[in-house]
Parts: C-alpha cells; structure tokens; sequence
C-alpha cells in the first residue's frame, strides 16, 4: 500500500512538471540537504551536520546567478522528546541584485514505530540590495546618469516566516512545507520594489533495494509552487556501498542534471551536478553545483560513526 502510495504521488509530480517557470534557485542535490526546502527536516539524522553548496547557474552569462549556501544542525532529546535545530546562510547574486538571508530553525519529531513525523518551523532574516557600482550609465541628450528611481541606499531588510511537515523512515519519506509566509516588499529606493512570493512545496523519495545488498536505487521528486508558475525535479541516484554515488534527473525549467558523490573518511560527502540546459540556454556553460557535509556525533564515550542524511 505504501509504495502503491508513493507511486501515485510520483505521477502526480511528473505530471506537474508540464508546467514552466521558476520563483527562486533550485539546488540540484537539494537530497543531501532536505532542511533547505522543508525546516522539518532539521536534525533529522540526530548528528551534528554541517554542509555547504556553492552553484553557478548558467555559467558564462554575464550576471547569471552565483548561490553560496552554508548551514549547521543538530538532533537533541529533552527528556524522551526528540528535537532538531538548525542556522543557515544564504547568499544569492544574480546581476544587479543581492539576496542574503540568515534563517533559523526548529523541528519536533514524533516517534511512530519505526518512522518520524516532524513538524518544523524557520525564521528568515533575509536582505535584499541592488549593487549600484554594478549600473551602466550612458551620458547623453537622451540619457539621464542621475535615475532617481535607484537613489539611495538600495536595499531593505525584512522579517520571514517558513513551515513543514515531513513523515520518513529508512525506506522513503514525503514532506511538505510553505515558505516566505509573511511574503515581505522590499523597498529598493523611492520607486523600486521586489516582493517576494509565497512557495509550497512539496516532495518525496524512495529506495528500492536488490538482490545485491551493496546497490541501492534512490527514486525523488518534488514540486514547488508560488501559485502562479511550477518549476521542480524528478531523477533517481544509484548507490554502491553507501558510499558512491551517480545519477540522472530532469528539471522543469529545461535542464538535464548528472550528479555525483562520494562519502569519504568518517562522515565528509562530496559532491558535484552539472544541469545541461535544453533550452537556448544551452548555449551557457551550464550550470554547476559543488556540494560538502560532515556529519558526526560528540560522544566521547563511542566511536564516532555517521550516517546519511538523505531520505530518499
């Protein structure tokens, strides 16, 4: 019944995915850091996690977008209740504009036999600037140097608000959540203002195991809204020994990924995803995603050990 579930949820995504456009950066191996799209998965691992992305979208464009992502998290107990609890940096340029938001994070977990159900919640300090040393100006009779509509400091910082809820065990797991609840104006100078929209968000993984136990195949979705357009990703990752990884996905705004990794030493990942444009962005470098975590535990008492984060 469940994989009957999962199988009709999946469709479902695919068939969303006929719809085009995109509200905000999509990370390619967004499986090895559920926590940036769902707060209900912070600490979902009960290890210390930390990780970081750096991505170059449609690299070889002047002002294309350049996205730095760095984040900390923890499962803890108090008692014989589970929590998690997260900070993460975010730090987004594309031409003349400059997003960097700090978000904070918290996530209870409900024990329910040999699954969790999560709920979590995130709040985003977020800035928004427009780097005017970046601006063209043209000195002519037809051209005025001095736009009032970009005088001013430029930039505005806003308060913002994110829920989730997330049902996962080791098999597969489904999770939704509701980000840039406030949906915050920011005010630029006198007569320039972006909004930021609304986002659902939903998602969901599977594994299916082999005869071999060293292979595993680990099936994800998701699809992600601000009411008006849809952008998403659907692939599958083939895993040997937990430790090596490739795979192939298709996102929605025109893109083939191809996407590696590997988990070395004691808990380090590191990955890599190349999106091969199919549209006439093609004619870009692509886009490019490196990705680093670590993951340990502070008990001094055992072994350190690590484990993945990934649900999927």
């Amino acid at each position: 019944m469940r994989i009957g579930r999962f199988i009709l949820v999946l469709c479902g995504c695919i068939t969303a995915l006929y719809s085009y456009g995109q509200q905000s950066i999509e990370f390619s191996q967004y499986t090895l850091n559920l926590k940036n799209l769902n707060p209900a998965a912070v600490g979902a691992d009960d290890m210390i996690s930390i990780f970081g992305t750096f991505r170059s979208q449609y690299a070889g464009f002047e002002g294309a977008p350049i996205t730095y992502y760095v984040s900390a998290d923890l499962g803890f107990k108090i008692g014989k209740t589970k929590h998690g609890a997260g900070v993460s940096f975010y730090d987004n340029i594309v031409g003349l504009y400059r997003y960097q938001d700090i978000n904070l994070m918290y996530a209870y977990r409900i024990a329910i036999k040999d699954s969790y159900l999560a709920c979590g919640f995130n709040v985003d300090f977020s800035t928004t600037s427009i780097d005017k040393g970046k601006i063209k100006t043209v000195e002519s009779d037809y051209h005025d140097s001095s736009d009032p509509a970009l005088s001013g400091e430029c930039n505005d910082f806003k308060l913002d608000l994110g829920v989730g809820v997330m049902y996962y065990n080791k098999k597969w797991y489904a999770g939704a959540s509701l980000m840039n609840i406030i949906a915050p104006k920011y005010q630029m100078s006198e007569n320039v203002f972006f909004k930021r929209k609304r986002n659902l968000r939903f998602m969901g993984g599977y594994n299916i195991s082999f005869a071999n136990p060293l292979y595993k195949l680990k099936t994800y979705a998701t699809i992600n809204t601000d009411f008006v357009t849809f952008t998403g990703q659907v692939g599958a990752n083939i895993e040997y020994k937990e430790s090596y990884w490739g795979g192939l996905a298709y996102r929605i705004d025109g893109a083939v990924v191809f996407m590696a990794g590997v988990r070395v030493l004691n808990g380090l990942v590191i990955g890599y995803s190349f999106d091969l444009p199919t549209s006439k962005l093609i004619k870009s470098a692509g886009c490019h995603e490196v990705v680093l975590s670590y993951n340990f535990n502070v008990d001094l008492s055992k072994k350190n050990k690590y484990k993945s984060i990934r649900y999927l």
